[in-house]
């Protein structure tokens, strides 16, 4: 396998040059444990044939690569991660995406079909998978790392001809690309600190004071992970957010009773306190309404089984992974929805999965039965 190794500016200049308009598949190698964004290791790169390794250490800035990728068609497996990359170097997702394991999808493959199972089923390729968990920002890299990460994309442009030529004769080409641009469409969406609160756990647990403290907290961690760079359980574990919440602790001995870490209590009690204390003198019909579980609805369970059923059947009309049309993330997305809100409500956000795009078309108009 041949490929390039850019490890300058003067060669990336070069390289970016001999682009054109041809797809391009990428992969990327990176390193995330303690940091809220990847630290991208290496950037692998394949158009008409021609493999190139980019650099990032080496290099230090490639803007000119993330910019050459504008109004491109790019080719990635598995793209989430990527994509949160590409975001955070490059300002925006302004590409054109195939993804190959949601093409998979699509063909029945399996929801989430990893790239080395694709490369054998469609090349008959057996990969060496053996530097998945490398340190990708540890140099010199090794002979074996580079021809592991150049496959990654060495094979990505053929298997999506396959992959685009079965699509069309199952009549999915349309729905595939839908997909792609959906998970574009989300990446885009900018996170909300004001909303950061309703992803942790056992909400449906505090009073609306609590939640008005969980809220603030929730925001004043993800801004604090993200201008340090810190993984959010790096700044405060999760957990410790919604004790925080429930007890409206208001001294240093308080915290140390509810056994946070000593790291937590050292750089950012004083923070912490002062956040709480914010929060109770508020008026208390700022406070967010009280968390209400799905489960708690006395039509859940009949109403979960029932979409799962009609999901199952189309999946099987289909021929496809039930996976892909909802998991039950999205069925909740749904009935929250239809439950939660009121019709006015539904008239200003945004409509959940179901009832977007390809899957309104193949499932979601069978579903108005559920809206109360």
């Amino acid at each position: 396998m041949q490929f390039d190794i850019i490890t300058t500016q003067t060669q990336l200049s070069e390289y970016v040059k001999t682009l054109d308009n041809s797809p391009i598949s990428l992969d990327t190698e990176f390193v995330r444990t303690r940091t809220f964004y990847a630290n991208l290791g290496l950037l692998q790169v394949s158009q008409n044939k021609k493999i190139a390794l980019i650099d990032p250490i080496a290099i230090g800035d490639i803007e000119a690569f993330w910019q050459a990728l504008d109004n491109k068609s790019c080719i990635l497996h598995a793209s989430s991660e990527d994509l949160e990359i590409i975001k955070q170097q490059k300002g925006d997702l302004n590409i054109t995406l195939f993804d190959t394991q949601v093409a998979c999808a699509f063909l029945n493959q399996g929801a989430s079909l990893g790239y080395a199972k694709m490369v054998e089923s469609i090349e008959g390729v057996l990969l060496d998978k053996g530097e998945s968990r490398t340190d990708w920002c540890a140099r010199p890299l090794t002979a074996k790392q580079q021809v592991y990460a150049a496959a990654d994309v060495l094979y990505l442009e053929p298997c999506l001809s396959v992959l685009q030529t079965q699509l069309q004769a199952k009549g999915m080409s349309e729905y595939f690309e839908q997909e792609c641009q959906m998970i574009l469409d989300q990446k885009m969406q900018p996170l909300n600190p004001d909303k950061a609160y309703k992803s942790l756990d056992n909400l449906f647990q505090l009073d609306r004071q609590g939640l008005a403290v969980i809220k603030a907290l929730a925001k004043w961690r993800l801004e604090t992970a993200q201008a340090r760079n810190l993984a959010l359980n790096f700044v405060v574990k999760a957990e410790h957010l919604w004790l925080l919440a429930h007890y409206q602790p208001t001294s240093f001995n308080d915290l140390k009773r509810l056994n946070l870490a000593p790291s937590e209590i050292r750089i950012h009690g004083v923070q912490v306190l002062k956040i709480i204390a914010e929060v109770v003198k508020q008026d208390p019909d700022s406070f967010p309404p009280l968390v209400t579980r799905l489960i708690d609805f006395p039509d859940y369970k009949k109403s979960l089984k029932a979409i799962r059923d009609k999901i199952k059947a189309c999946a099987e009309r289909h021929e496809l992974p039930v996976e892909l049309i909802a998991s039950k993330r999205i069925i909740n997305e749904y009935l929250s929805w239809c439950w939660k809100l009121t019709n006015e409500q539904r008239l200003t956000v945004n409509k959940p999965k179901l009832l977007t795009g390809w899957r309104l078309e193949m499932i979601g108009h069978q579903l108005d039965y559920v809206i109360n």
